[in-house]
């Protein structure tokens, strides 16, 4: 019997025809998940590479390119396109490459992961434990704070989960191996689209890995099996191919590389072994948070004999987390950001979890639950009292405003009561009710204290960049030596040309007054003619007393004697050609 044709009596999963869309566990999720999401989406500046990608996307609009992503007019060697593309079609709806465009892309993506956890969750799980699983992905402390910006995180968990999710699902459903296979290919295309080559990497490492140790070998010789790798060879190479022939093979290497190598740029021996010691416990104690509480279930043995059923879906999403973690765990530069697409898989398994604990019940099971549930409703008081608490009695810029602060108390006050009352038992009720809890509190947390934290740190980038724009004469052409860093250029709007850093005043266009360079700290440029500053601008994401980063403005004046500095930046340090696109000008 060839592959292509095997019965329904050896795919692993029993298929199911569940009505999942119309549960009502689902659209309380996608409701929790707005509610979480939406709100002050706008409040934070632009920030960390949220800029870049902003930046690029408006580019894109401007000259219609939709195929290399420039900043400056020069080729950017860092990310394929595809959230460039998302923010530039959701500009075309808004108006402007504007907050709402730089960030919906991912808020949706973050809203589709949950809802397509939640999908493949029923496929095994009851509608209590995929709720669950949805709920802890959407409040894991590190998805609250990437889900809802204009990072490449959300986009490309999303693509990945899909990949990685849709592949086994359908397998699991019995669909068709050239579906399933296309399906979950083209997905991690889109997510090479995104982030480069974690896509191939995490899809068909996993699913060959998960194939060969389940004796199912033989579906990588199957037609379904070439059609994904067909699939995902055109999904990619409609942009490579393009790419690829506007700028060649070599800016298409550093395209894939060039990020990947600077993971390894720390080569000491120290760093490495702190990476491989601090890494795990970071993902799992700080961005999984509090949800890893319930891996614990699995190493009790009465739990684990009432796997059952479930045994190959939690087989193939432990296999994934084992295989891709070394991606993340070995690179010792590697940020445990880097591993959440991966966390909707480490999500199924806190609702396979859940699901284990009604069904055991035993002591352990119930330690587990109450351990959740009692510290869950102390954290929630003891937030609530020590927010209003610092509201009241503390000063300083850093201190939580009392209006907001008072209310967000009595929110979560009133949460972790409702979480006091939820039954020690672990049942079907008390679950939802605890988790659905447990995911509003982290929800109001981030968007309450946590964001205003951020925004009285933050520094006012969009109004330093207006006062300067005030300085400048309305005509005024600015041009830039040298590149200048993404978070000026995005909130600056209008083009600024990039000029080669001059080592004589012969080798600056005739007509150019008005200049910018991108320095570090105190550190001023020196230039080969005399100039004033107009501006210096921080560039920093929180106000510090000295910038680590800054774009100074100036003006060209007449005369032969240069400007005198007391601490100059040799044009060797931060001048290069712009033509030489190397990782290190990425700014």
């Amino acid at each position: 019997m060839s592959v292509e044709t095997m019965d329904a009596a050896e795919v692993p999963f029993e298929r199911t025809a569940v009505r999942w869309f119309r549960e009502p566990q689902l659209w309380c999720l996608v409701l929790l998940a707005i509610a979480i999401y939406v709100p002050r989406l706008t409040t934070l500046t632009i920030r960390g590479e949220e800029s870049r990608r902003a930046v690029i996307a408006r580019e894109m609009l401007r000259t219609g390119d939709w195929v290399v992503p420039r900043t400056q007019g020069v080729p950017r060697l860092s990310r394929p396109p595809l959230q460039n593309w998302l923010i530039a079609g959701t500009a075309l709806l808004t108006g402007d490459v504007d907050p709402w465009a730089i960030r919906l892309p991912g808020v949706a993506c973050t809203v589709a992961t949950m809802m397509l956890v939640y999908w493949y969750a029923r496929r095994r799980l009851q509608p209590t434990a995929a709720f669950v699983a949805a709920a802890a992905y959407g409040s894991m402390l590190q998805v609250l704070e990437q889900g809802r910006t204009g990072e490449t995180e959300p986009v490309f968990t999303f693509m990945m989960a899909a990949a990685l999710l849709l592949w086994h699902g359908g397998l699991a459903s019995g669909w068709q191996p050239v579906v399933y296979w296309s399906v979950g290919a083209a997905c991690a295309g889109l997510a090479t689209l995104t982030k480069g080559l974690q896509g191939p990497l995490y899809f068909f490492a996993s699913t060959w890995a998960y194939l060969i140790l389940t004796g199912q070998w033989r579906w990588l010789l199957s037609r379904g099996h070439l059609s994904g790798v067909a699939t995902f060879v055109v999904v990619v190479g409609a942009w490579q191919a393009p790419f690829t022939w506007m700028l060649g093979l070599e800016d298409s290497w550093l395209m894939y590389f060039s990020n990947v190598a600077h993971r390894f740029s720390d080569r000491r021996l120290s760093t490495f072994l702190t990476h491989l010691l601090v890494y795990p416990p970071s993902v799992i104690c700080g961005c999984l948070a509090p949800w890893s509480l319930f891996y614990l279930a699995f190493t009790d043995r009465d739990i684990r004999r009432q796997v059952g059923p479930r045994r190959d879906m939690l087989l193939f999403l432990v296999i994934s987390v084992i295989v891709c973690f070394p991606s993340v765990w070995l690179p010792p530069e590697a940020r445990p950001r880097y591993f959440m697409p991966l966390f909707p898989c480490l999500a199924v398994l806190v609702g396979i979890s859940a699901e284990l604990l009604i069904e055991t019940a035993n002591t352990g099971a119930l330690r587990l639950w109450s351990v959740f549930v009692r510290g869950g409703s102390v954290l929630m008081g003891a937030a609530a009292v020590g927010l209003v608490g610092w509201a009241l009695v503390g000063s300083g810029i850093k201190t939580p405003p009392l209006g907001p602060t008072i209310a967000y108390g009595l929110l979560a006050l009133g949460l972790g009561l409702g979480m006091r009352r939820v039954e020690l038992r672990p049942t079907p009720w008390s679950l939802t009710q605890g988790a659905a809890l447990m995911a509003a509190f982290l929800g109001i947390t981030f968007v309450g204290p946590v964001m205003t934290n951020q925004q009285q740190r933050s520094e006012d980038v969009p109004a330093a960049v207006a006062a300067m724009q005030q300085r400048l004469p309305a005509d005024a052409r600015l041009v830039s030596f040298d590149h200048l860093h993404h978070l000026f250029l995005h909130y600056y709007t209008k083009p600024v040309p990039l000029l080669e850093w001059p080592l004589t005043r012969g080798e600056v266009p005739p007509g150019v007054e008005f200049f910018s360079v991108h320095v570090g700290g105190t550190e001023v440029p020196e230039l080969p003619f005399p100039w004033e500053e107009v501006a210096s601008l921080s560039m920093d994401r929180n106000r510090h007393a000295v910038p680590e980063r800054r774009i100074v403005v100036g003006r060209i004046l007449e005369g032969d004697s240069t400007h005198l500095t007391s601490n100059p930046v040799h044009p060797a340090v931060i001048a290069a050609s712009p033509t030489e696109r190397r990782p290190s000008l990425q700014n």
